[in-house]
């Protein structure tokens, strides 16, 4: 696990905020079930919705495994773990978000998407920002949003032409990393399936 990727800016719904839709699950356009509002609060749908797929995990190093998250609209968690070698599945599971997660939500991911210093690494991609271990068995943290590839490495320290990891971005980093955590631990995915 990569160190120093911690932002801290992830927050949590209030408990009965409401659950899914009718108009998610009769397959509304995730513009129509986002549920999120202008100000990025998530609006009255819920803890929110994820307007675009996102998908993130670690990149390089190593290792035999790779293991890929992703969310999509609204709120549909899913997660993967590939042999690196022959690209052979290995587990995966998947799952739809409560509506109002206790830790971090749809919305919260969402909220972390808006974050202007995110919407700039988005804009500017492919980035990476921090420094890149992957020659010495580091690996990077990757997120893909629509196409779009960012990638964050360890704290730049003394590196030469090394760019820091903005704060929005590195709270994007913290609550997708947490967000898995969490997934991984609810009954359906904590015993994580075999294809």
């Amino acid at each position: 696990m990569a160190s120093g990727l911690l932002g801290g800016w992830v927050t949590a719904c209030l408990p009965g905020d409401g659950g899914p839709s009718s108009s998610e699950s009769s397959g509304a356009s995730s513009s129509e079930s986002s549920g999120a509002s202008s100000d990025g609060s998530g609006g009255s749908d819920g803890c929110g919705c994820v307007a675009d797929p996102i998908r993130w995990g670690y990149f390089g190093g190593f290792t035999p495994n790779e293991e890929t998250s992703a969310l999509s609209p609204c709120r549909f968690f899913s997660f993967e773990r590939r042999a690196i070698r022959g690209d052979t599945l290995l587990m995966t599971c998947s799952q739809e978000l409560d509506a109002c997660e206790e830790g971090v939500s749809a919305g919260d991911v969402a909220n972390a998407l808006g974050h202007p210093d995110v919407v700039a690494a988005l804009a500017a991609a492919p980035v990476l920002y921090g420094r890149d271990a992957r020659p010495v068995d580091g690996s990077l943290f990757r997120i893909q949003v629509d196409g779009a590839v960012v990638d964050v490495g360890y704290e730049c320290g003394e590196a030469p032409d090394c760019v820091p990891i903005p704060d929005g971005v590195a709270a994007l980093v913290d609550a997708l990393r947490t967000l898995t955590q969490e997934q991984l631990a609810r009954q359906t995915c904590g015993a994580v399936t075999t294809p």
